[in-house]
Parts: structure tokens; sequence; C-alpha cells
């Protein structure tokens, strides 16, 4: 934007120098990837950021602001990582400069009467039942807005102003004198520019009008006029503030006294040396040496976040992942977990070189599964040293894998959304402060981000094939149809029961298919798929006798079962179960000679990695699987046509066991048959 005398606009809030302290929490803020709340709260610190922040917000948003709270909607619309370049561009501006002691004095003395405001406003706003406090806390920050601009335009030249007490009338008439125009009206025509449904311009443009006109308007305008007040000497108040408090709010002097002293408790640290120019040249050094540190570590964000995206699978992302961790830690190792949203299962990730054996570990969403899921439940770190910490066998386990003596759990969260946990092995428990640095948690925020665009890029996939799903279910919806209703019309003209039976077998099994599909396009649209207290026995008994006519009777095959009689009740998918059991049997059924045997069995069984699972076996005496077939079984390109249990069939049930949150194993002897184990979990705990 173009500037010239007499007219003000972005620009000039654009070369505005922040607060270098300010400047140092929110980018620290940003790095730690805090909320907007927080980050809202360190930028209502400083009159020029929040200027920067609600300018750029005007420009792209998409919808107004919020008046009751703009510095919050702001970030929101702009989102962290715009929020954290505004961050750097202003730090880059405070740290190239050459700040006079002259310049650095006006400056400490403008951002500490502008801070003392917002405070005031902050403070005032609830005290008499003001329901927007961000917007109060605003009015108060931006009354010096204009002296800033004045200052970075005019610079020492504007200085010599008899500029104290701050925004006093005095001082306006001097500027209106020099400038045709004074530093309340600049504040008031860069604030109208945000559009914002607030008075929160006319609070600053009449500041210093009449007591008996403020009294009549807006409360925002009080509540500014007093907050200018509390500033104007801040160890103590005035008889005409505690005047104005009394006429504009009914505050006995006790009360408004209670008030000063609050608000003078939110002051910021420095304003014991305000008039110390070799400690406030200190203080600033301190902050400029802390800046320089963190632009370098914004620079390393942007790099890992460059690494990061280089992965295109999960297998490269995690081992990114973990190069930039073992290469800024002193971590033996670092081993991934990632949440299955659906069985809520932590699963271990391999990286290369890792030992095969983390892809095996499942640990259960639970408070006392494991420190990985206690840190991720909490969302913050936990770690095995110390004394009294008492390990799971699975943390023992994690230690075993990093090598090391110990190990310290980190979450990745993202928006509140628990996402997984990088497990970090170390060797004592001085190394777990190392892991406290903003760099390590800089580096849990660039991975959770990867992990959310892992876990969308996924998502895309499957909503490809959800959308296939959804164009089949309509094509086979007619003929299924049109089975469904021949089946009834034979149900109708056959007259044995025998031939019926096998009509209603018909309009069952199209019943199961339209089960099938509207299982799995209602799995995409739900992130969980319903559940239901299942009598497992009873279904696996309804389900083999739906197959008796058609797969068992022809073939003259042998069925027996072996249920445990007081198996629990179990929370599953029935329709599932049914059609896993439908794969199961017929596969076996094509596997077994005429004549041969099927039993299914039932039984608890308790899985060392995650708890107790209701056991469903299928077994035949069949010819068995070759041993080279066994090792591939699941996978969906593996055909065994010839050698019975098709490979097709069993990836689509290994498939649907997944979805169970379950697993599914096979145990084939030559000449002797194959059993397939089906575990299916409980969702509770539940004693043998």
């Amino acid at each position: 934007m173009q500037r010239s005398d007499g007219k003000f606009g972005e620009q000039d809030v654009a070369e505005l120098f922040c607060m270098p302290q300010v400047l140092v929490d929110l980018i620290e803020a940003c790095l730690g990837d805090k909320s907007p709340q927080p980050l809202a709260e360190i930028i209502l610190q400083d009159t020029a950021l929040a200027a920067k922040i609600l300018f750029a917000a005007t420009k792209t948003r998409t919808q107004p602001l919020d008046s009751a709270e703009p510095v919050t909607s702001a970030i929101q619309q702009l989102g962290v990582p715009l929020v954290t370049g505004i961050a750097l561009q202003s730090a880059k501006q405070v740290v190239r400069h050459n700040f006079s002691d002259t310049e650095i004095r006006f400056q400490y003395g403008l951002w500490f009467s502008s801070r003392a405001a917002a405070v005031a406003g902050r403070c005032l706003a609830p005290s008499i039942n003001y329901p927007y406090i961000e917007e109060a806390q605003l009015g108060g920050l931006l009354l010096n807005l204009g002296i800033q601009v004045f200052f970075n335009r005019y610079r020492e030249s504007y200085t010599v102003l008899d500029v104290n007490p701050w925004s006093s009338s005095i001082q306006c008439q001097f500027e209106e004198t020099r400038y045709k125009i004074d530093h309340l009206q600049v504040a008031d025509s860069l604030i109208s520019q945000w559009g914002l449904d607030s008075f929160l311009a006319d609070s600053v443009r009449f500041l210093n009008a009449d007591p008996g006109q403020i009294e009549k308007s807006s409360i925002l305008l009080k509540i500014t006029r007093m907050a200018q007040q509390f500033t104007q000497n801040p160890e103590s108040l005035s008889p005409e503030a505690e005047q104005l408090a009394q006429r504009f709010f009914g505050l006995r002097k006790s009360e408004t006294d209670y008030l000063f002293d609050w608000a003078h408790g939110l002051y910021p640290n420095y304003a014991s040396f305000l008039h110390d120019t070799e400690k406030l040249r200190a203080d600033f050094n301190a902050a400029i040496d802390r800046l320089t540190v963190l632009t370098f570590m914004l620079a390393d964000q942007e790099a890992a976040r460059a690494r990061l995206a280089q992965g295109e699978t999960p297998e490269d992302l995690v081992s990114i992942a973990r190069n930039l961790y073992l290469e800024n830690c002193s971590a033996t190792d670092a081993l991934f977990f990632l949440l299955d949203q659906q069985s809520q299962l932590l699963t271990g990730l391999l990286a290369g070189g890792q030992p095969r054996m983390l892809g095996e570990l499942k640990i259960p969403f639970e408070e006392d599964a494991s420190l990985v899921s206690q840190a991720l439940l909490h969302g913050e770190p936990r770690h095995s040293f110390g004394s009294g910490q008492q390990l799971t066998v699975t943390d023992h386990l994690l230690v075993r894998l990093c090598r090391s003596r110990g190990i310290s759990c980190h979450p990745f969260r993202f928006e509140g959304r628990p996402l997984g946990v990088v497990v970090l092995g170390l060797q004592d428990e001085d190394e777990t402060k190392s892991l406290q640095s903003l760099q390590i948690k800089m580096f849990g925020q660039v991975i959770s981000s990867a992990m959310v665009r892992m876990s969308l890029d996924v998502q895309e996939r499957f909503g490809e094939g959800n959308s296939l799903l959804r164009r089949v279910s309509h094509e086979v919806n007619n003929p299924l149809t049109v089975i469904g209703n021949y089946a009834e019309v034979l149900n109708n003209l056959l007259k044995e029961d025998e031939d019926r039976e096998l009509a209603e077998t018909i309009k069952k099994e199209v019943r199961r298919i339209d089960d099938i599909i509207n299982y799995y396009l209602g799995q995409q649209d739900l992130p969980a798929f319903p559940v239901r207290n299942t009598d497992l026995n009873q279904l696996i008994q309804d389900t083999i006798d739906s197959l008796r006519d058609t797969e068992l009777k022809p073939r003259n095959i042998r069925l027996q079962f072996a249920f445990k009689e007081d198996l629990a009740r179990i929370e599953t998918n029935p329709v599932l179960i049914k059609q896993i059991l439908v794969n199961l049997v017929k596969n076996a059924a094509e596997a077994v000679a005429d004549g041969g045997l099927i039993q299914v069995t039932t039984r608890d069984n308790y899985l060392a990695d995650s708890g107790l699972h209701a056991e469903i076996i299928v077994q035949d005496n069949g010819p068995g699987i070759p041993p080279q077939v066994q090792g591939q079984l699941f996978r969906p390109v593996v055909s065994t046509k010839g050698v019975a249990h098709g490979g097709v069939g069993l990836s689509i049930v290994k498939s649907m066991v997944d979805d169970l949150g379950g697993q599914i194993s096979c145990h084939s002897t030559s000449g002797k048959g194959t059993s397939f184990h089906v575990q299916v979990p409980y969702k509770d705990e539940r004693p043998f």
C-alpha cells in the first residue's frame, strides 16, 4: 500500500516495531503448537502486533471478524503458520534496526503504557459485567496506536512533543498544529479499516471528549476512557479517576482501588526500571538474542517440514521423522506408534532398519496398558525413570527394542485430537530434561501435521473407493431386488417345506449382501461401526445352518460344533462375523473330499499384546496348504486355485477381521488339514 503525508494505512502499521519480548513469547508459542486462545493473550500485549494481525485477517477474511473477540477470530482465520510468519517478519524488523537510547526509552514507555491500558480494560470489563472482555482489552491496547505511527514516521523529531501523560488533550493539540491531524484520529482511521461491528474506533477517537457526553454513550467508550485514567500515573490513582469510576460505573472508592491494585499486579516486570536506560538496553538486547535463536529455529522447522513432505509412504514418513529425532537428541532410537481410531489400538510403525517385532506391537489406548497410552491420553510426556515407577510388560519390551535403560514417550496431537506417540530410548533420567526443549517440541508439532496429512491422503484414497462402492451398490441394487422378489414368488409356489427352505435361504443371502454393502458404506460415514451385544455361539449356529443345504449337504460334509458353553456376550459387528464365517466355511467345504469333516470351535483366548479375546476356530481335514503359500495367504495377489482355500477371498476375510480390531492366523499341515483362528477382542476387561 502506498503511503503519503496525511494518509495512514496498512503500510504504516506494517513498519511499526513490536516489543521483542512479546515476539519471543509468540514465536515460542507458535513453535509449541498452542491453540488460538493462548496466542491471542500474547498478541494482546503489543499494539503493533495486534494491529498487524488484524490487518492481515481483514485482507484474507472470508467472513467478518468476531467483534467480541477480534484478535482470537483473526488468528483462527489466518492459522498458526501465517501468524508465525507475521511474527518472524516483525522479529527481523526489530533485530535489524539500530535503536538509539532515545528510541529505546520512548518505545519502552509506549509499550508499557499501551499494555497497562489493555490490562486495565481487561480488569474493568468483568467487574462491571461487560461480556466482551477481549474487545475491552483491545480498546485499551489501541489507545496509543496513533502515537506509534507518528513516532515511526517522524522518529526523534516527534519525541520533542510533550507526550506525558500519553494521549492527553494537550498532546493532541500539539499534533494537530504540527501535522494537521492528531494520533487519536490516526488510530480511528486505521481501526475503521478492519470493518468490526464495534464501537472500538469510536472509543479511541472520542477518548478526550467531555465526560458528560461519554457518560451517555456506549459502555465501551467509558471502559476505554477509564483505562486511560489508570495509566496516567502507574503507581497511584488520581482523584479524577476515582470520580469518573463513580460517575461512569457507580463504583465506590474502595472498589476502584481494588481494581487498580488488581491491574497494577498484572503490569509487566520492566515497569520498575522504565527510567533506567542501561537496564532497558540490557533487557532489550537479551530479547534480541533470543529472537535471533528463534529465527534460526523457525528455519529448522521449515527444513523439517520440507523433509517430511518428501515422504511418499507411511514408512518414508516414519524414517524421516526418526532421523529428525536422532539428529537432534541423544536418544538411542525413536519408535513410532499410530492410533487406530476404530480399534483404539496404538500400532507400531516400522522405519528402515528397525526390528520387525515393532510392527507386531498393538498397545490398547488405555491408562494401564503402557507409558505410551498414558502419554497420549494425558497429552504430555511420560518416562520410565524415577522411584516407584511401575512398568508394564509392554514398557519393558519397548526398552529392549530401544536398546536403552529407559524410555520417554511423547504424544502427537492435532487440534486436541490424539494421533500417535514417539518412544525415545534414553540411558538416564537427566536426558529427559533435554527432550523438553522447544526444538524437540517443534519437531513434535511438525510431525503431527505430517501425520494428519498422511491420514488425509489415506482418507482421500479410501473416499475414492467409497465412491466406487456407492456406484457398485447402485448397480447391484436392482438385480438383488429382482432375485429377492423371485425368491418370494418361489416361496409361495413351492409346497414342500424343504423346497421352501431353499427359497428362504436365497432371500437371506440377498439380505446378507445388502447388509455387507451397507456396512462398508456406513463405515465411511461414521468414525466407528455400531456395535451390539452378540451371542457369538448363537450367531455361529445360525450362520452355519444357512449353509447346510447349499454348501454342506451336496458334498456330504459332516459338521461338528465345540462351543464354550459359558462364552460371554461380546461387543462386535454381527454382519462381519457372519461374512467371515461364510467365507471360511465355504473355503473349508471346497478343500475337503466328499464326506469330509469341518469342526467349528469357540473359546476364550488371552493375547499378551491386546488382552482377552473370543476365539473362533474353523478346522477341516482336507489336504492342507503348501508351505510356500501359507506365508502369503492373506495377500490379495495370491491365488491358491487348485490347492483349495481361495486367496482372494481370504484377503477380504483379513480386512474384515482388521475392521473388528481382531486377528486371524492359519495353521496347516500337509495331509492332515487346515484350521483358521479368528480372535475377536472384548471391548472391556473380562476375567476368564
